[in-house]
């Protein structure tokens, strides 16, 4: 598999975990989200699902979108590149999840 479907697929699989660990928290009453200026501290099951569904919808269109610049520059081949540093958010995030589920 090439690069790019690789850090594509760590994007995807990545958000994806984070957006069920992070329901799995708000259904089980444990989630803390002070510093999301969208949910605040009203950290009720509905208002998070469609506050995270929203985010996770608007990240994945703006990183398609950000890719295709590249094709609209003529630099494709270096578009991987220009997805390192949401592949590198992405894990950054997946590992806290990890941590806070392991330190529960």
């Amino acid at each position: 598999m090439d690069r790019l479907k690789v850090i594509w697929l760590l994007i995807i699989l990545g958000n994806l975990f984070d957006y069920v660990v992070t329901l799995l928290f708000s259904y089980f009453g444990i989630l803390y989200m002070d510093h999301n200026i969208f949910i605040g501290y009203n950290t009720n099951f509905p208002t998070v699902l469609l506050t995270l569904t929203g985010e996770k919808l608007l990240f994945l269109s703006g990183i398609y979108w950000f890719s295709k610049l590249f094709d609209y520059l003529k630099i494709s081949k270096y578009k991987w590149v220009g997805l390192l540093p949401f592949a590198i958010i992405t894990i950054i995030v997946c590992v806290f999840d990890l941590l806070g589920l392991v330190f529960l």
